[in-house]
């Protein structure tokens, strides 16, 4: 009994050192998967969801790892893969293959350190791996719904649950991959469109969510409202669905709505930083900028390279004379997405309060330019061109009386 205390510490210790080996080698086991089937990129991140703050950055070819510099924090851990075109089959393989991963590698090493009576020392050890291995199978392929919030505001869930949808969607009509693919290769309208007609016939959430998505990607907002009001009446939206037909009543001039709308989304999760950034967009077009800078601050603490939030920000605050730190925030904005429609419309409304109609104009143009579905960037722009006019004929007026 004597040496049970130290017995126990030692059997602590183990579980302390085989917890990170078993979470590392689960994600390592997702993310060469991952290559192998996609022959593209994968980034694991372990002891965060996401976080690249405080972790070491090691690259592999095609493989890059986020290590937290305490090994002890080693708890959790995420695969991101970049590919965004992957068949349903070759994501189930994936994904079956993080939880499988460490358990056939504690079994291996186990097998041979018993067949070859290695020291008793690294029989304990890899005895504890091997638990370490199987409790992780466990707990990773019983599917649960607790979402697990990821750095970015995203939502997922365990390998059990996403399992589950998988093989759930290998049971949807192919029409429904069809328009999956469609939607991955960008072709949005040509996905609304099949999805809405395969809803006729088969009344399902996944349908309904892409339908909706499709639809806001082409700027089609009167049609994601439409099918969003047909999904809230059938089924149960989750904080991205409410995110979603909030959108759309934003953009169609619903501003109350769509406040309300957010604030169920939010309700729901907190976190949900495109939730965050359009409700403050929607206060910033309903000018209650204050209410709305709150909101952008949320958004931005939650995604720091968040270039929507900057400048919808910065615009909130030149309108409240707060203008050095205003134009900090749009400078940002370029500095995290150069292509940001929306931070040249906002630094056009800048100049164009200021009087400078000309830099104006040239703004509302390149936020034309890069997305001309920019919302209200037409009449930005005809505004600027009146404006140009009436000073141009002013300036005529006063060149004729003076000869």
């Amino acid at each position: 009994m004597q040496y049970f205390p130290i017995f126990l510490m030692l059997l602590i210790g183990l579980v302390l050192i085989t917890r990170p080996l078993t979470v590392l080698f689960h994600e390592l086991g997702h993310a060469i998967s991952v290559i192998l089937l996609t022959k593209q990129r994968a980034t694991i991140y372990i002891g965060t969801y996401g976080d690249p703050k405080k972790c070491v950055k090691i690259n592999f070819g095609l493989l890059t790892i986020f290590l937290r510099s305490n090994p002890f924090a080693w708890r959790l851990g995420i695969c991101i893969p970049s590919a965004k075109s992957v068949s349903v089959k070759r994501q189930i393989i994936y994904t079956l293959t993080g939880p499988i991963a460490s358990l056939i590698i504690a079994t291996t090493a186990c097998y041979f350190t018993f067949a070859y009576d290695l020291h008793g020392f690294l029989k304990l050890f890899l005895i504890i791996f091997l638990g370490s291995a199987f409790l992780d199978l466990l707990i990773n392929l019983i599917p649960s719904k607790k979402p697990i919030k990821l750095y970015d505001g995203k939502i997922t869930y365990n390998d059990g649950y996403s399992l589950k949808q998988l093989f759930y969607y290998i049971r949807l009509p192919k029409e429904y991959t069809q328009a999956a693919d469609l939607y991955n290769e960008q072709k949005f309208a040509d996905a609304a469109v099949l999805l809405e007609k395969l809803l006729s016939s088969k009344e399902d959430e996944n349908i309904y969510r892409l339908a909706i998505s499709s639809y806001l990607q082409e700027k089609n907002y009167h049609k994601a409202k439409e099918i969003s009001d047909a999904f809230a009446i059938r089924g149960k939206m989750n904080s991205d669905d409410l995110s979603n037909i909030a959108l759309s009543n934003s953009m169609l001039g619903f501003h109350d709505e769509a406040l309300e709308l957010y604030d169920k989304s939010l309700r729901l999760n907190p976190f949900n930083k495109y939730s965050l950034n359009n409700k403050g967009y929607t206060l910033n077009l309903m000018e209650k900028y204050k209410e709305a800078i709150s909101l952008f601050d949320k958004s931005i603490e939650l995604d720091t390279d968040f270039a929507y939030s900057y400048n919808n920000r910065g615009l909130a605050k030149i309108k409240l004379g707060q203008t050095e730190e205003g134009l900090q925030d749009i400078n940002r904005s370029f500095e995290i997405d150069p292509d940001n429609s929306y931070a040249y419309m906002n630094m056009g409304i800048y100049h164009f309060d200021k009087g400078e109609v000309d830099e104006a104009l040239q703004n509302f143009a390149k936020a034309k330019e890069i997305d001309s579905s920019t919302y209200m960037i037409d009449k930005f722009i005809k505004d600027a061109q009146k404006e140009i006019s009436i000073r141009a004929a002013g300036n005529s007026g006063i060149a004729e009386s003076g000869a």
